[in-house]
C-alpha cells in the first residue's frame, strides 16, 4: 500500500486498512431477496449542523438559466458548494484521526501524533501532510465497499425513539440487541448503529453535535471481537461525545484500521425491521482528503 497519494492512479484498487478490495460473491448476492433499495444518506442543505471546527455547508448560485447567452438556444445553470468532507453522511479516511503516543506506543497527550500504517504499525502524522493535504492513506486510496451489513437498532431495543443525550452504549446493549433481533455479526461485516440521533440532526438540535449518544469503548471492543471491519451510526461521531478524547475513533482507526461512516439515515431500516442487507458505499477519490461524502445504499 502506497504512503503517497501522488502515486494513486485511476482504476487501481487496493486493500485499505481492514477493508478488502470488494468482490460481489454468491454469498453477498444471496442477501438480496426482494431487490428493495434503501437510501442511507441524509439531505445536505444550508444550516446542516457540523462538528464545531468544521467549515459550514454553503451553496451559492454560480450562474442561472439564461445567463450564458453563447449557449442559446440551450441553457445551463450551476452552483458552487463549500463544505468540510465531514459534513452530512460521510466516511472517515484512516488519516482523519491520530493518537499522541509515547515511545512505546501508549497513548500520551505529550507524545508524538501517530497514524495507522498497517497492523501493529504507525507513522508520524507530522511527516504525512503538506499544503495539498494528507499524503498517507487519504480517502482517495479507499476502495468501494460492497459487503454484508447489519443494523443494530440500539434505541429501538431499549424502547426509545432517540437515546438520551450523551448516552454511552454498553456491551449489554449490544448483546441484548443482537439477541432480540436474532442478528449475527460475522467477519467482514459492517455494523450500523441506530441511536435515533438522525432526528436531532434533521431538526437542527445542537444535541446532535454537543451531546452525542453512541458507542462506549467497551461496546466498540465487543463488536470488534466478532470480526466486523466497518462501523457506522446515525450520529455525528459513532461514539458517545463527550468525552472528547475520541477513544473509539482511536481504537478503530489508529489501532485496527477500521473506519467510520457517520450521519447515516437508518430510520426506514429500523421501522421495517431490516437487520441484514447488502451494503454498498462508494467514497469519492479525493487525493489528500481525510474523508468523503457518500450516499450508502442497503439492498435487501
Amino acid at each position: 500500500m502506497s504512503d503517497s497519494s501522488a502515486e494513486i492512479s485511476a482504476g487501481k484498487l487496493a486493500p485499505y486498512g481492514a477493508l478488502p478490495v470488494p468482490r460481489l460473491t454468491p454469498d453477498l448476492v444471496s442477501l438480496i431477496k426482494t431487490g428493495t433499495v434503501y437510501s442511507l444518506a441524509v439531505i445536505y442543505r444550508e444550516g446542516i449542523l457540523v462538528p464545531g471546527p468544521m467549515a459550514p455547508y454553503t451553496l451559492n448560485t454560480r450562474f442561472r438559466h439564461g445567463d450564458i447567452r453563447e449557449l442559446a438556444p440551450a441553457s445551463a445553470a450551476a452552483e458552487a458548494i463549500t463544505m468540510s468532507c465531514h459534513t452530512g453522511t460521510h466516511i472517515d479516511a484512516l488519516c482523519h484521526i491520530g493518537e499522541a503516543q509515547d515511545k512505546n506506543g501508549n497513548a500520551d497527550p505529550a507524545g508524538e501524533v501517530k497514524l495507522y500504517a498497517s497492523p501493529g504499525k504507525t507513522v508520524a502524522a507530522a511527516d504525512q501532510v503538506d499544503l495539498h493535504g494528507q499524503k498517507h492513506l487519504s480517502i482517495a486510496e479507499m476502495p468501494p465497499i460492497v459487503q454484508r451489513g447489519v443494523l443494530l437498532d440500539i434505541a429501538g431495543n431499549l424502547g426509545k425513539s432517540i437515546l438520551p443525550d450523551c448516552y454511552q452504549i454498553t456491551v449489554n446493549d449490544v448483546e441484548s440487541t443482537l439477541k432480540k433481533q436474532n442478528t449475527e455479526i460475522r467477519p467482514q461485516t459492517a455494523v450500523l448503529i441506530r441511536t435515533g440521533f438522525y432526528q436531532h440532526l434533521a431538526a437542527g438540535n445542537p444535541a446532535c453535535r454537543d451531546a452525542i449518544a453512541g458507542l462506549s469503548l467497551e461496546a466498540a471492543k465487543s463488536l470488534h471481537r466478532y470480526g466486523m471491519n466497518l462501523v457506522g451510526a446515525d450520529n455525528m461521531s459513532v461514539e458517545a461525545v463527550p468525552p472528547l478524547d475520541h477513544s473509539v475513533h482511536r481504537y478503530f482507526l489508529v489501532h485496527n484500521g477500521i473506519t467510520h461512516v457517520e450521519n447515516l439515515y437508518l430510520e426506514d431500516l429500523a421501522k421495517e425491521q431490516v437487520y441484514e442487507f447488502l451494503l454498498i458505499i462508494t467514497p469519492l477519490r479525493l487525493a489528500g482528503a481525510t474523508g468523503s461524502w457518500v450516499h450508502p445504499i442497503a439492498i435487501t
